[in-house]
């Protein structure tokens, strides 16, 4: 239904079943390199290339912390791996897991690689804010259903629920917004894309403006690589009823 909803007719079933399948197979394969993060930790510098590393440099002079946008596209669990690298303190806003041993367990791996784990549900704005004062880097991810708090913005040529979050953080604190991705080039070698800073337009409806640009520059990545987004997440929901 979502391969549908983003390429209609243009892909056979056949094509959107195979897609289907390897999504599946992506996705656990990020689990395993999620537990496999201390090894590829010994092994980084042959294991990932880093591409656009100057647009990084860049933010990172301007001294007013970085929003690293990201999304469930390849190997999300190891875009860290790339901050690790470069020595740069980062965090990531992150869901409580209701196990309580494997929350423990996740929270323990992200660690490893030196990425501070923000609980969404702990005064996560507030943590947020006083990482992006000490010009570190803060990831969000935007390509996750965002309820009825979300802006209504257009996503594969379909308006869905999205966060505001990345727009509303650059816009009150000046921080960069910075487009990053970790591709899966063979199993065990990955390419992490760093992509220039998306600006906040000087305009009334600047925070739509912003994610619906995060957005389309999401869409040309997973329209290159669609074998390796999240298609089982249901991103395109009924509007929610506003009071």
């Amino acid at each position: 239904e979502n391969l549908t909803i983003a390429y209609g007719d243009t892909l056979s079933l056949h094509q959107k079943r195979k897609i289907a399948r390897k999504c599946f197979q992506s996705g656990a394969l990020s689990i395993l390199e999620l537990f496999l993060i201390k090894k590829m930790k010994k092994n980084a510098t042959r294991r990932f290339s880093i591409i656009g590393l100057q647009h990084f440099e860049e933010a990172r002079a301007r001294g007013k912390g970085i929003v690293f946008v990201a999304s469930h596209l390849g190997a999300w669990e190891y875009i860290g791996l790339a901050g690790y690298l470069q020595q740069y303190p980062r965090a990531v806003l992150v869901k409580h897991v209701k196990n309580p041993y494997l929350n423990k367990t996740i929270d323990a791996l992200r660690r490893e690689i030196d990425t501070l784990p923000i609980l969404k549900e702990a005064n996560a704005l507030r943590h947020t804010l006083a990482e992006l004062r000490q010009n570190h880097g803060v990831a969000i991810v935007i390509d996750q259903w965002a309820g009825s708090e979300g802006l209504w913005v257009e996503f594969f040529g379909r308006a869905t629920s999205t966060t505001s979050l990345p727009a509303r953080l650059a816009n009150k604190t000046g921080c960069a917004l910075i487009p990053i991705y970790c591709l899966r080039k063979t199993i065990g070698q990955y390419e992490v894309r760093v992509l220039p800073a998306v600006p906040v337009p000087d305009d009334p409806a600047w925070d739509i403006h912003t994610m619906k640009r995060l957005n389309d520059i999401l869409e040309s990545q997973i329209r290159t690589y669609p074998e390796q987004w999240f298609w089982s997440h249901r991103r395109w929901r009924p509007k929610p009823l506003t009071t």
